[in-house]
């Protein structure tokens, strides 16, 4: 009778324990989940942003200030080649960058007509479509641009001066003060330029028109749809940096 009683006693301890063991494993993907969604929510915020800013064309009117990347000569240029300069300029769109300087501009030649006996002028027509960043993102003008101005590539020299903050005068090692500057200029009284500051000359702005400093070319505008520069005798050259303000046309009438 005390081994039917044990046994049966032995029987219930082991089913409980039995069911303490089993025990549902709570599941370890909810975390994994919610991470997942938030990593999806942050792409999808990201590539909306992208696209808001790859959606903005420059539109009519919009001034660009370029130089040219490479040489051009009008012997060795074909209609439909490609043309590229460096924007020399930020673009500001609502009060922030969105063209940063040395960003890309992609044009065509229109047409290009070398001097000849028969014709001693040359044309050379270029038109713009689209900005390069350097992210590789494109931006296409909402119209062809054209230049409304062309210039030799901007000077760099040197220049005297009499202000302390542009003389590159070597300071000493963790003081910034005026005094420190001249103690520099007594000690070396012969430092090469000390008294210089680097100066720009010949560049144009937005509001300039026609050619400036270019011997024998001028800019023929008869044509609304496109911009062409004109040599009145030889070749059409135009040398590497040579500055040009682009304007993207008004939508035709």
């Amino acid at each position: 009778m005390r081994s039917s009683a044990l046994a049966i006693i032995l029987g219930l301890l082991s089913i409980n324990l039995a069911a303490t063991a089993y025990q549902p494993a709570t599941p370890q993907s909810e975390p994994q989940k919610t991470q997942k969604t938030s990593t999806s929510e942050s792409h999808a915020s990201a590539k909306q942003e992208d696209i808001s800013a790859s959606g903005y064309r420059p539109g009519a009117g919009t001034m660009i200030l370029a130089q040219l990347a490479k040489s051009l000569n009008v012997r060795k240029l074909k209609v439909g080649g490609e043309v590229e300069a460096y924007v020399i300029q930020d673009l500001l769109y609502k009060g922030k960058v969105i063209v940063p300087r040395d960003s890309k501009v992609v044009g065509h030649v229109t047409e290009a007509i070398a001097s000849s006996k028969e014709q001693p002028h040359s044309r050379l027509g270029l038109l713009f479509d689209k900005v390069v960043l350097k992210n590789k993102r494109v931006l296409k003008f909402q119209y062809p641009a054209l230049i409304t101005a062309l210039a030799p590539a901007i000077k760099w020299g040197l220049v005297a001066t009499t202000k302390m903050q542009d003389m590159p005068v070597q300071m000493q090692k963790g003081v910034d003060t005026g005094g420190a500057a001249v103690g520099a200029l007594v000690a070396n009284p012969n430092l090469a330029g000390a008294n210089m500051r680097a100066s720009e000359t010949g560049a144009i702005g937005t509001g300039s028109h026609g050619v400036t400093g270019i011997n024998g070319l001028g800019l023929d505008t008869m044509n609304p749809a496109t911009t062409v520069i004109v040599s009145r005798k030889g070749d059409i050259k135009l040398p590497f940096d040579t500055q040009m303000v682009l304007r993207v046309m008004d939508p035709p009438k």
